[in-house]
Protein backbone atom coordinates (compact mmCIF):
# COMPACT_ATOMS: atom_id res chain seq x y z
CA UNK A 1 0.00 0.00 0.00
CA UNK A 2 0.86 3.46 -0.62
CA UNK A 3 -0.01 7.15 1.01
CA UNK A 4 -2.17 7.61 -1.72
CA UNK A 5 -4.32 4.00 -1.07
CA UNK A 6 -4.30 3.54 2.48
CA UNK A 7 -6.39 5.70 5.20
CA UNK A 8 -3.73 8.53 6.62
CA UNK A 9 -4.25 10.67 9.07
CA UNK A 10 -2.61 14.64 9.73
CA UNK A 11 -2.09 15.73 13.40
CA UNK A 12 -3.66 18.98 14.58
CA UNK A 13 0.10 20.85 13.64
CA UNK A 14 -0.29 19.90 10.25
CA UNK A 15 -3.71 21.47 9.47
CA UNK A 16 -2.85 24.52 11.81
CA UNK A 17 0.40 25.52 9.86
CA UNK A 18 -1.59 24.41 6.64
CA UNK A 19 -4.91 26.51 7.24
CA UNK A 20 -2.38 29.88 8.16
CA UNK A 21 0.00 29.20 5.16
CA UNK A 22 2.68 29.25 7.92
CA UNK A 23 5.81 30.08 5.71
CA UNK A 24 8.11 28.03 8.49
CA UNK A 25 6.19 25.28 7.51
CA UNK A 26 5.56 24.99 4.06
CA UNK A 27 5.43 21.14 3.93
CA UNK A 28 2.25 21.53 6.05
CA UNK A 29 0.72 23.84 3.67
CA UNK A 30 1.27 21.73 0.66
CA UNK A 31 -0.19 18.70 2.24
CA UNK A 32 -3.17 20.79 3.33
CA UNK A 33 -3.54 22.02 -0.31
CA UNK A 34 -3.25 18.71 -1.66
CA UNK A 35 -5.69 16.99 1.16
CA UNK A 36 -7.81 15.62 -1.87
CA UNK A 37 -5.37 13.36 -3.50
CA UNK A 38 -5.36 10.96 0.10
CA UNK A 39 -7.54 9.46 2.35
CA UNK A 40 -7.73 11.35 5.49
CA UNK A 41 -9.35 9.96 8.74
CA UNK A 42 -9.64 12.79 11.40
CA UNK A 43 -10.17 11.59 14.86
CA UNK A 44 -12.71 13.30 17.10
CA UNK A 45 -9.57 14.70 18.87
CA UNK A 46 -8.18 16.41 15.93
CA UNK A 47 -11.59 17.98 15.22
CA UNK A 48 -11.92 19.43 19.04
CA UNK A 49 -7.99 19.99 19.11
CA UNK A 50 -8.59 22.57 15.88
CA UNK A 51 -11.39 24.06 17.80
CA UNK A 52 -9.62 25.19 20.47
CA UNK A 53 -6.67 26.44 18.77
CA UNK A 54 -8.28 27.71 15.32
CA UNK A 55 -10.01 30.96 14.55
CA UNK A 56 -13.50 30.51 13.83
CA UNK A 57 -13.37 31.70 10.00
CA UNK A 58 -10.52 29.18 9.57
CA UNK A 59 -12.33 26.06 11.30
CA UNK A 60 -15.03 27.19 8.68
CA UNK A 61 -12.23 26.79 5.82
CA UNK A 62 -11.31 23.37 7.17
CA UNK A 63 -14.77 22.15 7.12
CA UNK A 64 -15.21 23.64 3.72
CA UNK A 65 -12.27 22.00 2.09
CA UNK A 66 -13.22 18.62 4.26
CA UNK A 67 -16.45 18.93 2.23
CA UNK A 68 -15.19 18.94 -0.75
CA UNK A 69 -13.99 15.55 -0.60
CA UNK A 70 -16.78 13.66 1.08
CA UNK A 71 -15.22 10.35 -0.29
CA UNK A 72 -11.53 10.85 0.50
CA UNK A 73 -11.82 12.97 4.22
CA UNK A 74 -13.65 11.11 7.47
CA UNK A 75 -14.47 12.36 10.19
CA UNK A 76 -14.96 10.45 12.89
CA UNK A 77 -17.03 11.16 15.96
CA UNK A 78 -16.56 7.83 18.36
CA UNK A 79 -15.00 8.09 21.89
CA UNK A 80 -11.81 6.09 22.59
CA UNK A 81 -11.85 3.45 24.79
CA UNK A 82 -10.52 4.32 28.36
CA UNK A 83 -7.78 1.45 28.22
CA UNK A 84 -6.55 2.43 24.75
CA UNK A 85 -5.86 5.60 25.74
CA UNK A 86 -4.11 4.99 29.11
CA UNK A 87 -1.95 1.91 26.77
CA UNK A 88 -0.35 4.70 25.47
CA UNK A 89 0.14 7.47 28.17
CA UNK A 90 2.20 4.33 29.84
CA UNK A 91 4.58 4.41 26.30
CA UNK A 92 4.72 7.75 26.96
CA UNK A 93 2.12 10.12 24.91
CA UNK A 94 0.96 13.05 26.52
CA UNK A 95 -3.10 12.44 27.48
CA UNK A 96 -4.45 14.34 23.97
CA UNK A 97 -1.47 12.16 21.80
CA UNK A 98 -2.82 9.12 23.56
CA UNK A 99 -6.02 10.29 22.65
CA UNK A 100 -5.20 9.95 19.28
CA UNK A 101 -2.70 7.28 18.87
CA UNK A 102 -5.69 5.23 20.56
CA UNK A 103 -8.49 6.09 18.38
CA UNK A 104 -5.34 5.41 15.33
CA UNK A 105 -5.24 2.21 16.61
CA UNK A 106 -8.89 1.46 16.85
CA UNK A 107 -9.61 2.64 13.14
CA UNK A 108 -6.51 0.72 11.81
CA UNK A 109 -4.89 4.20 10.31
CA UNK A 110 -1.22 3.57 9.07
CA UNK A 111 0.12 6.48 9.12
CA UNK A 112 0.15 9.52 11.25
CA UNK A 113 1.88 13.11 9.47
CA UNK A 114 3.05 15.16 12.46
CA UNK A 115 5.14 17.54 13.08
CA UNK A 116 4.73 16.59 16.55
CA UNK A 117 8.94 15.76 18.18
CA UNK A 118 7.08 13.32 20.43
CA UNK A 119 5.43 11.35 18.11
CA UNK A 120 8.60 11.56 15.62
CA UNK A 121 11.08 10.21 17.98
CA UNK A 122 10.32 9.62 21.50
CA UNK A 123 7.45 7.52 21.72
CA UNK A 124 8.42 3.58 21.02
CA UNK A 125 5.96 0.67 19.82
CA UNK A 126 3.07 2.71 17.93
CA UNK A 127 0.86 0.70 15.50
CA UNK A 128 1.52 3.21 12.94
CA UNK A 129 4.26 4.65 11.06
CA UNK A 130 4.95 8.73 11.83
CA UNK A 131 5.91 10.57 9.15
CA UNK A 132 6.74 14.49 9.28
CA UNK A 133 5.29 16.56 6.66
CA UNK A 134 7.95 16.59 4.10
CA UNK A 135 8.73 13.10 4.57
CA UNK A 136 4.84 12.99 3.60
CA UNK A 137 5.64 14.43 0.27
CA UNK A 138 8.50 13.05 -0.46
CA UNK A 139 6.49 9.59 -0.54
CA UNK A 140 4.02 11.41 -2.84
CA UNK A 141 6.79 11.89 -5.08
CA UNK A 142 6.94 15.48 -5.64
CA UNK A 143 8.30 17.35 -2.81
CA UNK A 144 9.15 20.69 -3.38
Amino acid sequence: MTIFDEWISFDTNIYIFGIREDPNFPACVELVERIGELYVFIPRQIIRELQNNLQPDEVYELFRLFNQYPDRIRINWKTTALTSIEKFQQLGCKLGDAVIAAHLEEQNVQMLISENRHFLIEIPGLPFRVLSAAEALEEMGRLH
